[in-house]
């Protein structure tokens, strides 16, 4: 008895809850502008990959000198001083690779935050204007059979067709 008296209020409150969804990814790539993005993260690589090829072919450089001080009788404090070079270059460059690698994620991040802004906004501005309690983003849902898709909406809102 108690069970019932305490479950009726989430019941009533379940009938007025209103669900909507949207795959707010692919709005987001309908937006005009947003191929600005890619252009942007594609420019930053082509900046890290040039840098990281200089990097590769002076340590390619420094190997060559070093493998040529082994016919050259040169002292082993020299080849272990040599050696150390070559392995510290060797460490930079694999630092570099991870640095670029969340350089380029970070750009990536700055360039969508205001398409994703924009988006966001115009999904918290459709759930108004129709009274939605909920909306989920079916990009990140494993199952969902019920509320109404605002993509159309959304899309209206920001312009697109």
């Amino acid at each position: 008895m108690l069970l019932a008296i305490v479950l009726c209020p989430f019941g009533s409150y379940a009938q007025k809850a209103k669900f909507g969804h949207i795959n707010a990814d692919e709005v987001m790539q309908a937006l005009p502008g947003i191929d600005s993005v890619e252009k942007g993260v594609r420019e930053r690589q082509a900046e890290l990959q040039a840098t990281g090829e200089a990097m590769a072919d002076e340590f390619t450089k420094k190997q060559a000198e070093y493998e040529a001080l082994g016919s050259k009788g040169v002292s082993a404090a020299v080849i272990k001083i040599k050696e150390e070079e070559l392995s510290n270059m060797y460490q930079r460059i694999e630092e570099f690779k991870i640095a670029a690698q969340q350089d380029l994620q970070e750009k990536y991040q700055e360039l969508l935050k205001p398409f994703h802004d924009k988006v966001l906004e115009a999904i918290k501005e459709v759930a108004t204007e129709n009274n939605f309690t909920y909306i989920f983003d079916t990009s990140i849902l494993t199952y969902y059979d019920q509320g109404e898709d605002i993509s159309a909406k959304v899309k209206t809102k920001l312009g697109i067709k």
